[in-house]
């Protein structure tokens, strides 16, 4: 890629540099594989690897006694892994009661101090991880489907989800914070705990 216009991620904001000043690649591939482990209920496994990065021209060392150039490093958008799973079944004798359970993980993005040069936003965030549970059931069960109900409804379905299952403290930012002597330092800013969700769908 050419004439890459930089940007840097300031918490959750993104700065654009405004010059057409770097030059990149992007290298990656994506594996799925999906199937029914129960009939009518499809379940799937996705793995993607990417490395993309980039090099700004005429960046210079902070250090002068350093030579050269930084050269390449890590786009924000650089996550290597990412891999998640999505299973469902159900009873075998009641099909009305499903479950399903979900599995996510995505390698930590590049980051670095604000309003510093780009080439040092190389740290990494550590991986995202997040397990989700759900259970479902359908309160109009096939047994009364002959019965013609009020709101002719086709199914009425009541979810339980809980998100965040083993509540992981993920992070999604960075505060940062400056002592007398200016040396700055990273406070994590992380996304929500675990949360239980209850839900009503009706298919009319």
């Amino acid at each position: 890629m050419d004439q890459l216009i930089p940007y840097q991620v300031d918490n959750v904001r993104i700065v654009y540099s405004g010059e057409n000043e770097a030059r990149g690649y992007a290298a990656g591939i994506d594996f799925k594989i999906n199937g029914e482990l129960v009939p009518g209920e499809e379940s799937w496994v996705t793995l993607s690897l990417m490395k993309t990065e980039e090099n700004l021209s005429g960046d210079q060392w902070i250090n002068p006694e350093q030579a050269g150039e930084p050269g390449y490093i890590p786009r924000p958008s650089d996550q290597r892994i990412n891999f998640s799973m999505f299973f469902q079944d159900h009873l075998p004798k009641n099909p009305d009661f499903k479950a399903h359970l979900s599995f996510f993980y995505g390698s930590g993005l590049p980051f670095g101090p604000p309003r510093s040069e780009r080439y040092l936003a190389t740290n990494r965030m550590p991986a995202y991880r997040r397990v989700d549970i759900g259970f479902s059931y359908d309160l109009l069960k096939s047994a009364s489907s002959q019965k013609r109900n009020l709101l002719d409804l086709k199914n009425l379905w009541l979810g339980l989800e809980i998100f965040n299952l083993p509540n992981i403290s993920n992070t999604i930012s960075y505060y940062w914070v400056s002592d007398i002597f200016n040396r700055q330092y990273a406070v994590p800013n992380y996304l929500t705990s675990r949360r239980i969700n209850l839900k009503l769908t009706a298919k009319f």
